[in-house]
């Protein structure tokens, strides 16, 4: 999937008053929940990667953005054919849906600033760690000392980034342990523990197709639940 002119991003607002607090004591950050819904309403897949803004507070109901390959009114449609009456009441879609398209290209040299909420993990022999843990083994049983989790989460960002962009800039803005909740073998669930980062700077744009690609497919892992989405600003 790629960026194209009929692939836009998504915004919902839950209507949900923000006095109603969510469950997240095993969802933390309500990667699972979103999913969830996004697939009852709009089908597998349909919006990803997404990311889910929450006011810290609580004095606003939480946001939804996304990408998807199919237009706003396709998403509706779908919507209306197939989600059940019960998944499109916990957000009504009348007056809390917008969609526009991304552009079609992306000039080469493009600078924009970013945001990203990102899970910095590996994946080894089925077992999932942050690469600034293992990094840290690493180092430790080679007898030198450790980079900083800052430098070791942008040489990350620089490999996931691949010949699409360039990082100008870059700083880590927060970072958090968070307990995930996913399905786990049969009809269970599970939750564990992963690291969450949110990163910000400024790239500048290499190659235009391969930047398109990235947008649309996301950056690390986790990004069917709330990770990897690219959120784009103009540079300053």
């Amino acid at each position: 999937m790629s960026i194209s002119s009929n692939c836009g991003r998504i915004q919902r607002r839950c209507s949900a008053s923000p006095n109603n607090k969510l469950n997240s004591r095993r969802d933390e950050d309500l990667g699972y929940t979103a999913h969830a819904w996004l697939t009852a309403v709009f089908g597998q897949g349909a919006i990803k990667p997404f990311r889910l803004l929450q006011d810290s507070r609580n004095r606003q109901p939480p946001r939804l953005l996304g990408f998807s390959s199919q237009s706003g009114e396709q998403l509706i449609e779908h919507a209306q054919a197939f989600a059940s009456p019960l998944a499109l009441q916990v957000c009504p879609l009348e007056a809390n849906f917008a969609a526009k398209p991304m552009p079609a290209q992306w000039r080469a040299g493009r600078r924009l600033g970013f945001e990203l909420l990102a899970s910095p993990i590996s994946r080894l022999k089925q077992n999932e760690d942050d690469i600034y843990r293992r990094h840290v083994r690493e180092r430790e049983a080679s007898g030198q000392q450790p980079d900083s989790r800052d430098a070791v989460y942008r040489l990350w960002l620089e490999h996931q980034l691949g010949t699409a962009a360039i990082l100008e800039d870059y700083s880590l803005e927060g970072f958090r342990i968070v307990r995930l909740l996913r399905k786990a073998e049969g009809a269970g669930r599970r939750d564990f523990l992963a690291p969450q980062a949110k990163l910000g700077g400024i790239l500048t744009v290499q190659d235009g197709t391969a930047f398109q690609t990235l947008l649309a497919r996301g950056i690390g892992r986790h990004r069917a639940f709330g990770y990897g989405m690219l959120l784009l600003r103009p540079a300053p």
